[in-house]
């Protein structure tokens, strides 16, 4: 069950980052990935956690080059993440 729940803030939360990235606001992006690596970090999902908190200083920054990378392997990650917590999709 608390995988679950897990597994549901990951597949809300990834899209409204990638959305904030597209739109260009950082703030929402920082928010949104500063609460999923809370979750991801209580869920021992370190990889990810990582990635969000790279995201999640460039956002701070106002560094748009530097949110690049850590934009292109969210996807990847968080497939991982889904994947560890037994909640792959398909």
């Amino acid at each position: 069950m608390l995988a679950g729940l897990c597994a549901d803030e990951l597949r809300q939360r990834h899209p409204r980052i990638a959305a904030a990235a597209a739109a260009g606001d950082l703030e929402a992006l920082q928010i949104e990935a500063h609460a999923l690596r809370g979750v991801a970090a209580n869920f021992g999902l370190g990889v990810l956690a990582e990635q969000l908190l790279i995201l999640e200083a460039a956002a701070r920054r106002q560094d748009v080059p530097g949110l690049a990378g850590p934009l292109r392997l969210l996807p990847g990650e968080v497939a991982e993440a889904l994947s560890a917590l037994g909640q792959a999709d398909g």
